[in-house]
C-alpha cells in the first residue's frame, strides 16, 4: 500500500510482546491481534531474546512469509527473580516488503518499553486493569494508519513516536540506451481538465507523489517508449544531468520501467516468468489490449473464445524464442497480422512483463536436442504440472515446493545457462 506521496506505508501484521520466563524460558507472552502467537513464533522465541551480547540491536528472524523484528532490552536489578528482566517487543512483517523503515520502529519501541518498565514496572508488574496487549493493539493500529501512535499506559505515561523517512535512494541509470517506458497516460499530468474529468482522475492523483514543475513538464512529452534515455537527453532543453534526475525519480515512483532499446536485428529468449503467462485471464486481456496497441476488444466475445485469441497471441512469444528470429523476419509472421499485433508493443511488454530477454547472436551452447527440451520444458513440461497440481488443490506455494517441479526447473536452469 503507498501513502499520498507514494511510498510504502508501514503495516505490521503483528505485535508480540517476548519476554525470558524463568522456568519456561524466550516465550510470547502476549500479542496483538490475540491470535498471532502461533507455535511457529514460539518456536524462534530463543532468536527473539538473544545473547545479552546484542542487546539493544536490532534483531529479526524469518518464519514463514513473515519477518520477525524487533530490539532485545535487558534490564539488569535486583528486585527481579534472576536480577535482569528480558524482554522484546517484536514486530510481525510481511516478508516482501522492505525492512529498512521498520528498523526504527523496533529501536523506539524498546526504548518506549524500557522506559515505562524502569519507571513504572508496566511489563513485569502491570498495574490492575492494565492490558499489554490492548496497548499493542493501538499501538499496531496507529501506526499502520498514520505512522505515528500516543497510547496512554496510566494517567502520567505515554508512548508517543513519529516513524522517521528518509530521501529515497535513486536507482542509477547504468545505460542510457535503455527505454524508459509509461506506465500510464504521462500526457495527463500536463492537462488538468483530462486529468479531473477521467473516471480514474482520483485515482491518477494518487499516483502522483510529486507536484508539477516547468523542468517535469519539458521531459514528460519526450517519453514515449520509443525515445532512449539518450535521446530524451538530448532532445530535452534541459541539462542532460536534469534530464537523468527526472527519469530516476519517475522510476523510483513506478511511473516509467526501463526496458533495452528493441531493435530489428535483436534476438529473444524465454524467461521462466512465461510459465505463468496463460494463468490469468484478466491478465492476458490487459496483455493482448496491449500489444494490440489497444484496438482489440474482446468485450463482445465468449470466455472460451477470449481464451483462444489469448493463447495465439502469448504462444508467439515462443514462437519467437524458439525459432532464434531477429525481429526482422519474425515481423513477417502472418499470426502478428491476422491479431492485429504491434511489432514494437509485443517486444516492450514482453520486456516489461519478464516473459523475454535479449541474447546476443554470439552466444548459445546448446545442440537441437538440447534446445527442443529447453523449450518443451518452458512452454509445456512445466505449465502442464503446475496446473495439474492446481487442479488437485495446492497453493502457488506447494505447487513450487513439488518435487518433480523442481527437478524440472533445476533441469531448465541449467540448460539455459548453458544456452547463455
Amino acid at each position: 500500500m503507498l501513502d499520498g506521496h507514494g511510498r510504502a506505508q508501514c503495516h505490521l501484521e503483528a505485535l508480540l510482546f517476548c519476554v525470558f520466563d524463568k522456568d519456561a524460558g524466550p516465550i510470547v507472552q502476549c500479542a496483538d491481534p490475540e491470535g498471532a502467537a502461533t507455535a511457529a513464533f514460539q518456536r524462534v522465541g530463543h532468536y527473539l531474546i538473544p545473547d545479552s551480547a546484542v542487546k539493544g540491536r536490532v534483531v529479526s528472524v524469518v518464519c514463514g512469509d513473515n519477518v520477525l523484528m524487533g530490539t532485545p532490552v535487558y534490564i539488569e536489578d535486583t528486585s527481579y527473580s534472576r536480577n535482569c528482566f528480558q524482554f522484546n517487543i517484536c514486530m510481525v512483517i510481511d516478508g516482501s516488503q522492505h525492512h529498512e523503515p521498520y528498523r526504527d520502529i523496533a529501536q523506539l519501541l524498546a526504548m518506549s518499553f524500557q522506559t515505562l518498565e524502569v519507571e513504572t514496572k508496566l511489563l513485569s508488574n502491570p498495574r490492575e486493569g492494565t492490558s499489554i496487549q490492548a496497548i499493542l493493539a493501538q499501538l499496531r493500529q496507529q501506526l499502520n494508519d498514520a505512522e505515528e501512535c500516543f497510547v496512554c499506559t496510566d494517567s502520567s505515561h505515554a508512548i508517543s513516536f513519529k516513524v522517521r523517512r528518509w530521501t529515497p535512494a535513486l536507482t542509477k541509470i547504468e545505460d542510457e540506451s535503455a527505454v524508459p517506458v509509461p506506465l500510464l497516460d504521462l500526457q495527463k499530468l500536463l492537462d488538468p481538465e483530462r486529468r479531473s474529468e477521467s473516471p480514474a482522475g482520483r485515482d491518477f492523483q494518487q499516483a502522483l507523489p510529486f507536484s508539477l514543475d516547468p523542468a517535469l513538464a519539458a521531459v514528460l512529452p519526450l517519453i514515449d517508449g520509443v525515445r532512449s534515455v539518450q535521446t530524451i537527453a538530448n532532445d530535452s532543453p534541459l541539462r542532460s544531468d536534469y534530464v537523468v534526475m527526472i527519469l530516476r525519480h519517475l522510476l523510483h515512483f513506478d511511473l516509467i520501467h526501463l526496458i533495452p532499446g528493441i531493435g530489428l536485428d535483436n534476438r529473444y529468449r524465454l524467461t521462466p516468468a512465461y510459465h505463468t503467462v496463460l494463468e490469468d485471464l484478466e491478465k492476458g486481456e490487459e496483455a493482448v489490449q496491449y500489444v494490440t496497441a489497444g484496438h482489440w476488444n474482446g468485450k463482445d466475445l465468449a470466455e472460451e473464445e477470449r481464451y483462444k485469441v489469448i493463447q495465439r497471441a502469448m504462444a508467439l512469444y515462443a514462437f519467437l524464442a524458439c525459432e532464434g528470429k531477429q525481429l526482422e523476419r519474425f515481423k513477417q509472421a502472418e499470426e502478428l497480422a491476422a491479431l492485429g499485433i504491434s511489432l514494437r508493443h509485443f517486444v516492450t511488454w514482453g520486456l516489461l512483463q519478464g516473459y523475454l530477454e535479449r541474447v546476443e547472436d554470439n552466444v548459445g551452447s546448446l545442440n537441437k536436442e538440447q534446445a527442443d527440451e529447453l523449450f518443451r520444458l518452458r512452454t509445456e513440461d512445466i505449465p502442464n504440472r503446475k496446473k495439474y497440481l492446481k487442479e488437485q488443490g495446492l497453493s502457488g506455494r506447494q505447487v513450487n515446493q513439488d518435487e518433480k517441479v523442481k527437478e524440472m526447473v533445476e533441469r531448465m536452469q541449467m540448460l539455459r545457462n548453458a544456452e547463455a
